[in-house]
């Protein structure tokens, strides 16, 4: 069974969707928001591509709304650390989580335990683009995801492949091991810098992260892009030279993601709205544009009432994944 947690829409539509949105509203109509400094609120090292997103989007925030923008690190729990910083914030707009549907997933496999869709407000959800990756190491002799399954049901629990328990990438090793009956030995080696040096120095055999700083160790020759996997079928359009997951024979690994600024629950909506604003106009700037382009993740934005939708939609489809992967 193929999930599609959300449709991969073109730039195009990301664009235009979010010039459509700036256009009518700016943020100081919405509201007199921000009082002061703003913290995103990031649950990733310093150096992934999520964090690496939040650092693009808060030097430019910082300019369109005229106050500080602070991204604040804490990696521990899976995100739960980060979450529940936000959660438990005044709701004034000042704090907000600066994060992916991996929350949906930490929830739905008990990794943490307050519902991201329903006990936050969700002032900005940010369709995105991209892909991931499982790679492989440098020295590996692993030509692609066939070989890297053969080797698995050879040796059962015995080829590692890193993920970060409970978290996405842990969604797609279950995805891959129930289409391919492959029995490999999952390992929790955390946030996707962990995985990738992990990768690198021949302590697991190989790993899913993000494709966008996969491509930048590969360049390097630190580690082996062996196939993406998305939202849907077909190779990631930003990265046409490489292999999916489901040409190469696993139709059913198929995983979307969503970004998210989520606020504690009983953010004012005229806040919400003026924070929505505030991310369409960071997100349709054409440099900021090209940036995200050039790291292989283009990233939109939906208006409040859609974005709402979305987030529904993904969390749904997050569940319906835990369950076909025996969680819950």
């Amino acid at each position: 069974m193929s999930l599609q947690f959300v449709a991969r829409l073109t730039r195009r539509t990301l664009i235009l969707s979010g010039i459509a949105l700036a256009a009518s509203l700016t943020p100081a109509a919405a509201a007199d928001w921000p009082q002061g400094a703003v913290q995103l609120v990031v649950p990733a090292k310093p150096g992934g591509g999520t964090d690496s997103a939040a650092r693009v989007v808060a030097a430019k925030l910082k300019s369109v709304i005229g106050r500080p923008v602070i991204v604040v690190n804490q990696p521990g729990g899976g995100g739960a650390v980060a979450a529940e910083t936000v959660r438990n914030a005044r709701p004034d707009g000042a704090t907000l989580l600066f994060y992916h549907s991996g929350l949906l997933s930490a929830f739905h496999t008990g990794g943490y335990a307050h519902s991201p869709a329903e006990e936050f407000s969700a002032p900005a959800v940010m369709p995105i683009g991209g892909s991931y990756a499982l790679v492989a190491g440098p020295d590996s002799e692993t030509a692609g995801v066939p070989d890297l399954v053969a080797r698995a049901k050879a040796l059962p629990d015995e080829v590692t492949l890193a993920v970060q328990i409970r978290g996405a990438s842990h969604f797609m090793a279950g995805l891959l091991q129930k289409d391919s009956g492959a029995a490999f030995r999952v390992v929790d080696a955390g946030s996707d810098s962990d995985k990738l040096i992990a990768v690198q120095g021949g302590q697991v055999d190989a790993a899913f992260v993000n494709t966008a700083g996969a491509l930048q160790y590969a360049e390097a020759g630190k580690v082996r892009i062996l196939g993406t996997l998305s939202g849907e079928p077909g190779r990631d359009p930003m990265t046409p030279d490489l292999p999916s997951l489901d040409e190469q024979g696993y139709p059913d690994v198929v995983f979307g993601f969503t970004f998210f600024a989520l606020a504690p629950k009983g953010l004012p909506e005229d806040i919400a709205e003026a924070i929505n604003a505030a991310f369409a106009e960071v997100l349709t700037d054409p440099e900021i544009v090209a940036q995200f382009d050039k790291m292989k993740m283009p990233l939109g934005i939906y208006g409040r009432a859609e974005g709402e939708a979305r987030l529904a939609e993904a969390d749904a489809g997050m569940a319906a994944t835990a369950r076909l992967l025996g969680f819950k």
